[in-house]
Protein backbone atom coordinates (compact mmCIF):
# COMPACT_ATOMS: atom_id res chain seq x y z
CA UNK A 1 0.00 0.00 0.00
CA UNK A 2 1.38 3.52 -0.91
CA UNK A 3 2.14 6.24 1.70
CA UNK A 4 -0.07 9.49 1.21
CA UNK A 5 0.79 12.27 2.44
CA UNK A 6 -1.98 13.83 4.36
CA UNK A 7 -1.63 17.46 5.91
CA UNK A 8 -4.85 17.63 7.83
CA UNK A 9 -4.74 14.70 10.11
CA UNK A 10 -6.23 11.88 8.72
CA UNK A 11 -4.89 8.55 8.42
CA UNK A 12 -2.27 7.68 5.45
CA UNK A 13 -3.81 4.97 4.76
CA UNK A 14 -7.53 4.81 5.83
CA UNK A 15 -7.87 8.58 5.15
CA UNK A 16 -10.38 8.11 8.46
CA UNK A 17 -9.87 11.17 11.23
CA UNK A 18 -6.28 10.45 12.90
CA UNK A 19 -4.86 11.56 15.79
CA UNK A 20 -1.36 9.75 16.29
CA UNK A 21 1.82 10.63 13.97
CA UNK A 22 4.94 8.68 13.37
CA UNK A 23 7.18 9.26 16.15
CA UNK A 24 10.19 9.05 14.06
CA UNK A 25 9.45 11.81 11.14
CA UNK A 26 6.24 13.35 12.41
CA UNK A 27 4.65 13.99 8.78
CA UNK A 28 2.29 11.05 8.71
CA UNK A 29 -0.87 10.54 10.65
CA UNK A 30 -2.53 7.42 11.66
CA UNK A 31 -5.49 6.67 13.01
CA UNK A 32 -4.84 3.06 14.46
CA UNK A 33 -1.70 1.14 15.12
CA UNK A 34 -2.75 -1.47 12.67
CA UNK A 35 -3.00 1.40 10.06
CA UNK A 36 0.87 2.27 10.89
CA UNK A 37 2.08 -1.15 11.13
CA UNK A 38 0.28 -2.00 7.08
CA UNK A 39 2.30 1.29 6.02
CA UNK A 40 5.05 0.38 7.82
CA UNK A 41 7.48 -1.32 4.55
CA UNK A 42 6.05 1.53 2.20
CA UNK A 43 6.81 4.61 4.33
CA UNK A 44 10.25 3.37 6.26
CA UNK A 45 12.68 4.72 3.95
CA UNK A 46 10.59 7.90 3.57
CA UNK A 47 10.34 8.04 7.09
CA UNK A 48 14.18 7.85 7.60
CA UNK A 49 14.58 10.50 4.91
CA UNK A 50 12.49 12.78 6.37
CA UNK A 51 13.61 12.24 10.02
CA UNK A 52 17.41 13.03 8.91
CA UNK A 53 16.62 16.43 7.26
CA UNK A 54 14.37 17.21 10.54
CA UNK A 55 17.97 16.48 12.30
CA UNK A 56 19.70 18.26 10.10
CA UNK A 57 17.64 20.96 10.09
CA UNK A 58 17.30 21.23 13.78
CA UNK A 59 21.39 21.09 13.37
CA UNK A 60 21.90 23.85 11.30
CA UNK A 61 19.23 26.03 13.34
CA UNK A 62 21.09 25.36 16.67
CA UNK A 63 24.23 26.00 15.08
CA UNK A 64 23.13 29.19 13.25
CA UNK A 65 21.51 30.45 17.12
CA UNK A 66 24.46 29.93 18.82
CA UNK A 67 26.54 32.15 15.58
CA UNK A 68 23.99 34.96 16.21
CA UNK A 69 24.55 34.86 20.09
CA UNK A 70 28.41 35.18 19.06
CA UNK A 71 28.46 37.74 16.64
CA UNK A 72 26.28 39.72 19.25
CA UNK A 73 28.20 39.48 22.49
CA UNK A 74 31.37 40.08 20.92
CA UNK A 75 30.04 43.23 18.59
CA UNK A 76 31.61 40.88 15.93
CA UNK A 77 28.47 42.73 13.84
CA UNK A 78 29.80 46.20 13.87
CA UNK A 79 30.79 47.35 10.20
CA UNK A 80 34.77 47.31 12.05
CA UNK A 81 34.34 43.77 13.25
CA UNK A 82 33.06 42.74 10.16
CA UNK A 83 35.84 44.43 7.97
CA UNK A 84 38.25 42.99 10.75
CA UNK A 85 37.94 39.74 9.82
CA UNK A 86 36.87 39.47 6.32
CA UNK A 87 40.36 41.00 6.13
CA UNK A 88 41.88 38.04 8.06
CA UNK A 89 39.83 35.79 6.26
CA UNK A 90 40.97 36.68 3.05
CA UNK A 91 44.06 37.42 3.53
CA UNK A 92 45.00 33.67 4.88
CA UNK A 93 46.56 31.13 3.17
CA UNK A 94 43.78 28.84 1.58
CA UNK A 95 44.60 26.10 3.20
CA UNK A 96 45.88 26.99 6.38
CA UNK A 97 42.84 28.94 7.16
CA UNK A 98 42.97 30.98 10.67
CA UNK A 99 43.16 28.85 13.53
CA UNK A 100 40.33 28.90 16.30
CA UNK A 101 42.66 29.62 19.10
CA UNK A 102 44.15 32.61 17.09
CA UNK A 103 40.60 34.21 16.29
CA UNK A 104 39.32 33.32 19.95
CA UNK A 105 42.13 35.34 21.15
CA UNK A 106 41.72 38.27 18.58
CA UNK A 107 38.48 38.66 19.51
CA UNK A 108 38.27 37.80 22.67
CA UNK A 109 36.43 34.54 22.92
CA UNK A 110 37.18 30.87 24.17
CA UNK A 111 38.50 28.81 21.59
CA UNK A 112 34.82 26.62 21.53
CA UNK A 113 32.89 29.74 20.11
CA UNK A 114 35.73 30.29 17.61
CA UNK A 115 35.01 27.47 16.09
CA UNK A 116 31.21 27.81 15.83
CA UNK A 117 31.56 31.11 14.10
CA UNK A 118 34.31 29.74 11.87
CA UNK A 119 32.40 26.87 10.89
CA UNK A 120 29.05 28.78 10.26
CA UNK A 121 31.17 31.55 8.36
CA UNK A 122 32.83 27.90 6.35
CA UNK A 123 29.16 27.40 5.85
CA UNK A 124 27.84 30.84 3.80
CA UNK A 125 31.59 30.72 1.96
CA UNK A 126 29.90 27.32 0.61
CA UNK A 127 26.49 28.65 0.25
CA UNK A 128 27.62 31.51 -1.63
CA UNK A 129 29.88 29.64 -3.97
CA UNK A 130 27.59 26.83 -4.85
CA UNK A 131 24.71 29.55 -5.65
CA UNK A 132 27.36 31.56 -7.89
CA UNK A 133 28.17 27.98 -9.48
CA UNK A 134 24.22 27.06 -10.10
CA UNK A 135 23.32 30.67 -11.47
CA UNK A 136 26.50 30.94 -13.90
CA UNK A 137 25.01 27.00 -14.98
CA UNK A 138 21.60 28.10 -15.24
CA UNK A 139 22.90 31.23 -16.99
CA UNK A 140 21.53 33.31 -14.59
CA UNK A 141 24.90 34.80 -14.05
CA UNK A 142 25.63 38.30 -15.58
Amino acid sequence: MATVTVANGNCAVCEKPAAKRCQQCKSIWYCCRDCQVSDWKAHKARCKAIAADIAQADSYTIHKREFDRIRTTYGLDSPEQAEKIAELLSNTNVNEGVSAPEFAKMFGMTPEEAVVFLEWIKVGVKFKEDTAKNAAGSGLAG
